[in-house]
Order: C-alpha cells, then structure tokens, then sequence
C-alpha cells in the first residue's frame, strides 16, 4: 500500500529552515504539551532572581536550562562600562535587535520570531540579565521584500547585536550588515549571501555550500522504486530556485532521479496543471519549496484529479497545522530540526521555551522557528556571559566562533555553529489522523545523525557577504 508522503528538506526560509506547528490557544494557555502547564520552582544557583520555571533545574553550579547552564544571571563582578568604541553596550544594559518578516504578500515563514525574541529576552532579564546587565529589544520588520532597508535600520539604531532574526530575503542586506560592524546570530539563515557571511554565527547553520542528505537517504531505503521518478516544485523568488537546485543536486548524488521540475507563481490560484502533469509523467516522489498555503493547494489539486504519488516529501516550515487542515496531507512527512512541540513533555528546555512565550499573552503561536530564535537567544548570551566586562564585537565574534557544540540545552539536535558546519542530523514526522507523530527515529526528542549526512555540493551560490580589506 502506498504512504503519501510530501517532500522538501531542511533549509531555507520561505521554503528553508521555518515555520514549525503552532499551538493552539487552548495549548498554550494551559503550557502547551508541557503536561499540566503549571510553572516548576526552580533555584536562581545565586545567579538570578528565581524567575525561572518550567523546564529550569537548580543546583549548586546554578540553573540550567535543559542541559544547558542559564546565560543570565547578576555575574560574579558588577558591571562596568565597556570598552571605548562599543555601541549598544552600557554599565547597566545591551541593546540587541531582531529582523524578521511581518508583512507581505503571503503568509510568511518567520511567525513567532519577534514574539520569541521578547519571550528570551524577558526570561533572561527574570534571571538578571547578562552578567547583571538588561537585554533591550529592537524590533525591525523586514516586510518579505525590505530586509535591505530593515538592516540599514538596525546598522543606524545603535544596537551590539542582531539577534534570532531570519528573513526570506536575507541576501538583500548581508552585505549591509558586514559593512556596518554588526555581529549576528540568526535564527536561521536563507541565502548563499547571509549563510556564508562574515560576522554571523548561527545556531543551526544553513551553509549554502553543503547540504543535508540524512532524510534523503533514509526515504531511498525505505521508497527505492519512487525516488528514480522524482518531482521538484518551487515558487519562483531567487531563495526558492537556489534551495530547490541545492535539494535537485543534492539528491541526485543519493540516488534519485528527477523527471519534474517547476517553476511556479509565488501564489496561485490553482495547481491543477501541474498535478496533471506530474501525474502524466509517472511521479512518484514529490517535493515543493513554496509557501504552506501554496503547498497545501498543490496536495488539494492533486487529491482531485485521484493522482496519489508514493511519497510526498515535505521541509521544516510545514510542520504547520495549516497543513493538516488538508485533507491532501495525510501520509505526508515532514522533516524537523527541533524538537516537536508534541514532545514537549520530554524536554525540559523545550517547556523552557514554551512557559517564557506563554508569559507573552500573544496571539501569534509559537513555532519551530521561534524555538530556533530562542536557541539563537541562548547561543548570544552564553557567548557575552563568557566575556563579562570586556564586551565587544570583535570579541564576541571570537567567542562564538569557539563554541563547536550546541542543541540549545536539548532544543534541537547538535549542532557547530563556531565551524558553520551543515546539519548531519534529521528526522520526520508523519501525517497521521489529522495529526503529526514522529516517524524516524522512533525515540522522542532523538534525532538521526551521521557525518556522511553532510554532502559537499561543491558550490556556494554566490558566496557570502565578506569584510573589505
């Protein structure tokens, strides 16, 4: 029998590393998977303030986070003022900012990235926050299209640091940051130019000159028949075809060949042509880099006309229950690169994350990638908490640079982001009943990992945004 599947691959923005499944209100009103949502005491360690809660565990070397000591926290020795020359840093607070897509055209993969941000920083505050020093959030709007503009606002609003920001667009303003000083640490990257740019490092590094092949070869073993007649589908912004050339190439070298490959409207209104045409052509593996409203129409075009590929193989920003809401999804994987919200009562740090957004009272729901802006949160602070009063830039950069191991305390699988290296960790989800349950590995919280997962693509795409001379 058949699994209906739908396909994309960890990585890039609009159509890369995004939009996780949001909770409902209900969810998280009552702590969202955390089981009875009820905030945990947890000690400060002499560290903080005692603001803590759910997910935090205490003892004599002071909180943690998951398995991650908490950042924040007064510091051993009372701040001072930082060295001369460095903006957004004072005795008292450190002005950070976050960009991320609030408008446009279509329903943007960047949900909860802002409201995250303000969830960390509010957390981190509770405890003190770095080194006794208060985190301060500026919050730009890149607007889909404007990141350009958006990171000339953040270069001219005094700021130490981008933080946990993503946009579709990222390319725009890569350069822009580089040339202005900015150190960044995204919550995800979706551009050649931003991924391999100086002065960034990035908790789940999306660099553009390898890719993960994890979830691609585990689907050949278990579909060997439906890879040799492949289908890519992607909407047609420069982030989309670049992703779906890394995806096409990657997945050639593991073994699938492709007889399909589009090019689409960034919205249409129907998708029944390429259903047709897919459908013509014998496919039996089909993935989209889109938008999940656009995805969702292609799987209600192709439930229509009875065309039922072997599998349907989908990325990170549709974990998404705007996809369930498809009667075309059932069957279909997702790959994930966090922990799944449905497994928050495994995590400590993932019921971190959700007690501090739910503090919030937003009505945006949290998503993966709003983990991912957290974790980014996490990733700053514990580089700046290491530097105490001789914070700057430069110094900072450094300090992130030495940091080679990091799941933000359990909140996504491990990661390099002092090396930039690409992910060799995977794992998927199903749709199943209108819900997602994991589907590999079958242990909660785990995730697949192997270093033959990272393949070398042997192309950058354009390079990264670099220092002048």
């Amino acid at each position: 029998m058949k699994i209906r599947v739908v396909a994309l691959c960890c990585a890039l923005a609009v159509v890369a590393a995004a939009c996780g499944s949001r909770l409902s209100d209900d969810e998280l009103a009552t702590g969202g998977g955390t089981g009875s949502g009820a905030a945990a005491t947890a000690s400060d360690g002499g560290s903080g303030t005692g603001a803590a809660g759910a997910g935090i565990s205490g003892g004599t070397d002071g909180p943690k986070i998951g398995t991650l000591a908490v950042p924040c926290g007064k510091g051993d020795k009372a701040p001072t003022a930082p060295p001369a020359g460095t903006p957004g840093v004072t005795a008292s607070t450190i002005k950070i900012a976050v960009i991320s897509d609030k408008a446009g055209q279509v329903k943007v993969p960047t949900a909860s990235i802002e409201e995250s941000m303000q969830a960390y920083v509010d957390w981190c505050n509770g405890f003190g926050g770095i080194n006794g020093r208060k985190l301060e959030l500026t919050k730009i709007d890149s607007k889909l299209f404007s990141h350009l503009e958006a990171t000339k606002e953040a270069c001219n609003a005094g700021v130490f640091a981008l933080v946990g920001s993503g946009s579709v667009t990222d390319n725009q303003g890569a350069q822009q940051m580089v040339d202005c000083g900015l150190v960044e640490v995204p919550a995800y990257t979706a551009t050649a130019a931003k991924g391999l740019s100086d002065n960034l490092v990035a908790p789940l590094p999306n660099p553009s000159n390898f890719y993960p092949i994890g979830g691609a070869n585990w689907v050949a073993k278990q579909h060997p028949k439906a890879i040799k007649k492949a289908a890519i589908l992607a909407s047609s912004i420069e982030t989309a075809k670049v992703q779906a050339d890394r995806i096409e190439q990657a997945y050639k070298a593991a073994g699938y060949t492709f007889v399909y490959r589009k090019d689409t409207g960034v919205i249409q209104e129907s998708y029944a042509t390429e259903a047709a045409e897919m459908k013509a052509k014998g496919v039996e593996w089909v993935t989209m880099v889109s938008a999940t409203s656009e995805t969702a129409k292609l799987l209600r075009d192709m439930k229509t006309q009875g065309f039922k590929p072997e599998v349907v193989d989908l990325g990170q920003q549709y974990y998404d229950p705007e996809l369930l809401a498809e009667p075309g999804s059932e069957g279909a994987i997702v790959q994930l690169n966090t922990v799944p919200f449905e497994e928050a009562d495994d995590s400590p740090a993932l019921q971190a994350y959700l007690a501090a957004y739910k503090k919030l009272n937003t009505k945006v729901q949290p998503t993966s990638l709003g983990v991912q802006a957290f974790s980014a949160g996490l990733l700053f602070s514990t580089a700046a908490q290491a530097l105490g009063n001789d914070l700057t830039r430069p110094k900072l950069l450094d300090e992130l640079h030495s940091i080679h191991k990091w799941d933000g305390g359990g909140l996504h699988f491990l990661a390099d982001p002092g090396a930039n290296l690409s992910s060799d960790c995977f794992m998927y989800m199903q749709v199943k009943a209108g819900k997602f349950v994991r589907l590999w590995p079958k242990e909660a919280t785990k995730f697949d990992c192997d270093p033959a997962y990272r393949y070398d693509l042997k192309n950058d795409f354009g390079g990264g945004a670099k220092k002048s001379n």
